[in-house]
């Protein structure tokens, strides 16, 4: 968290209104150096609104689910 480009910024801005483009929190998350650790960490957590990585809760239960088809392969 220390390393997180989002440190010091406004937590609304990755709690988007519905119906709001969160933007600038992607902008953000993807200049960040440990975005990868920061989605790891988001990924469990099924129940973890806002936006993680760059991610919304949508996309990170598209990729929660695509991982799980992924491990049913192998």
């Amino acid at each position: 968290m220390e390393r997180a480009q989002c440190r010091g910024e406004d937590r609304d801005l990755f709690f988007p209104s519905l119906g709001t483009d969160p933007v600038r929190a992607r902008v953000i998350c993807g200049l960040c150096p440990v975005r990868q650790e920061c989605l790891d960490d988001a990924l469990p957590q099924a129940d973890l609104g806002g936006i993680w990585a760059g991610t919304s809760a949508k996309q990170r239960q598209k990729l929660r689910s695509e991982r799980r088809k992924l491990r049913g392969v192998a």
